[in-house]
């Protein structure tokens, strides 16, 4: 460890590289667990010498400062170590989610163009069916040995560090580039208004390849807390580490919520340290919310955020179940307005667009200047989101401006419909869009996933609760919904 005396490397101390976030744990922290994988656990002093190891070894691999790396790892300690190793060598890391098929992982390799991609053995043929000619290498804990690169990286804050691709729920994902800068924003930001410290124990069965889990993972080690992986949500294996490590902090999409809460009973599980549940990703129904409590005696909390600009709001109310739908605050340095379509800003109660000015935020879409025009405008991302304040500040998420659905001039909420499918006891999940009818006219179609249902008990259950026109006119069952690796439903694919 004695190369890592050099961190860090900003002499005026001012961080420039958002490695410097991992080695300042070093004078704190050294000794205190960093990464929980596979039933070890590694101190922060163990975590910065994987990391000084890795980079040399990819520096060792022709990995240049400035250059593209693709990680294609599962949640793992080479995933956590890879993370922090690009950017330890001032290169820029493209994370893929393990789970991704071929054809995505193809559209972000050609995309992204990397100069190497690091996978391990279990994943080595997937990634050799779409690489190409690119250089390829699966890690082991062999490449974790050995000092760290002599110099460190002649870094600025605004230099490229992270490209992350949308999740493309509404059509074929848009990569966007964070720096340095606002990935060290984002860590601060968040952690100074959730108030996480090195006492904590983050459970990470959400990919931290994607923006929700990389975010909350950067914020973790920010304050030295220690990070559980597991490589993919299993509710036994889930509930087992949340029980038996005592775990602290919980960031989990609906999906798996709604999982946990239906597979236990409540007392099956005691977890007396977990004082926080997050959810983001899709919206949070207040049967999911109640349920869970009844199940774990813990409420759940919504945190809204976006590939574009990370966290951006988070739900801290004291009095939470009166806040249940609310995605909460703006965090700290965080600017959000909801406005008219003519730019005018909004008054409390009133419905318009969601934007948002954050330091962690990207400056556009890479080559898609068109999208970014559009999108990105006066230093505001409009979010494409529809919300509202309350009188407290708190925002509510009102659905989204493009999904909409027109029948003969009635705009109808698909969120609306959905959350009122979840109400009935026989629906596990329900996606709802809208398609081509008869004349040429949108109509409302549902996807449920169910028993026994017919078409007949869902528009029965829907009559009388919502407005004729919202009832889904089309009702199609399926054994499971496509959805990213945050839980959002993949709605380009339904149609």
């Amino acid at each position: 460890m004695k190369d890592s005396a050099k961190f860090p490397f900003s002499r005026d101390g001012a961080m420039r590289n958002y490695s410097e976030i991992l080695y300042s744990n070093l004078g704190r922290n050294s000794q205190k667990a960093a990464v929980w994988y596979e039933g070890e656990t590694y101190s922060y002093a163990q975590f910065c010498g994987f990391v000084d190891g890795f980079s040399s070894f990819l520096l060792r691999q022709g990995v240049l400062p400035g250059e593209k790396v693709c990680v294609f790892l599962p949640n793992s300690l080479s995933l956590a170590v890879s993370v922090f190793s690009v950017a330890r060598l001032g290169a820029a890391c493209v994370p893929v989610d393990s789970a991704c098929g071929t054809e995505e992982i193809r559209h972000c390799l050609e995309f992204s163009k990397p100069a190497l991609i690091v996978t391990d053995q279990s994943l080595a043929k997937t990634i050799a069916a779409v690489s190409g000619d690119i250089k390829t290498v699966s890690v082991t804990r062999d490449d974790f040995a050995g000092d760290a690169p002599a110099d460190p990286p002649g870094n600025s804050p605004f230099d490229k560090a992270i490209y992350l691709f949308s999740t493309g729920s509404t059509g074929k994902p848009k990569c966007v580039a964070r720096s340095h800068g606002n990935m060290i924003a984002l860590a601060r930001n968040h952690t100074a208004t959730i108030n996480w410290d090195s006492g904590d124990r983050i459970l990470f069965s959400i990919p931290i390849s994607h923006t929700y889990g990389l975010g909350n993972f950067v914020s973790a080690v920010s304050v030295g807390a220690c990070c559980y992986f597991l490589p993919g949500f299993t509710r036994k294996e889930v509930l087992g580490v949340l029980e038996k490590e005592q775990i602290t902090i919980f960031p989990a999409v609906p999906f798996m919520l709604e999982t946990l809460a239906r597979s236990a009973r409540r007392g099956d599980y005691d977890f007396p340290r977990l004082k926080h549940v997050i959810s983001a990703g899709a919206p949070l129904s207040e049967e999911t919310f109640l349920s869970f409590h009844r199940t774990f005696g813990v409420y759940p909390r919504q945190l809204y955020g976006s590939s574009e600009t990370g966290v951006m709001t988070i739900n801290i109310a004291e009095d939470i179940v009166e806040k249940c739908l609310s995605v909460g605050v703006p965090v700290e340095n965080v600017v959000v307005r909801v406005v008219s379509e003519t730019g005018r800003e909004l008054p409390v109660g009133q419905t318009g667009e969601i934007i948002i000015k954050s330091p962690s935020m990207t400056d556009g879409y890479v080559d898609f200047p068109e999208e970014t025009e559009r999108v990105f405008v006066d230093g505001f991302y409009h979010t494409g989101d529809l919300g509202m304040f309350d009188s407290d500040g708190y925002l509510f998420i009102r659905g989204r401006k493009k999904l909409f659905i027109n029948i003969s001039g009635n705009k109808v909420d698909p969120f609306e419909v959905e959350n009122l499918l979840m109400t009935h006891e026989g629906i596990t999940e329900a996606a709802v869009i809208g398609v081509p009818g008869s004349g040429g006219r949108e109509e409302v179609k549902a996807f449920i996933v169910a028993g026994e249902l017919t078409r007949k008990d869902v528009i029965d259950f829907c009559r009388g609760k919502i407005s004729d026109h919202k009832i889904p006119k089309k009702i199609e069952f399926v054994d499971t919904l496509p959805r990213s690796p945050a839980g959002k439903v993949l709605r380009e694919r339904l149609k």
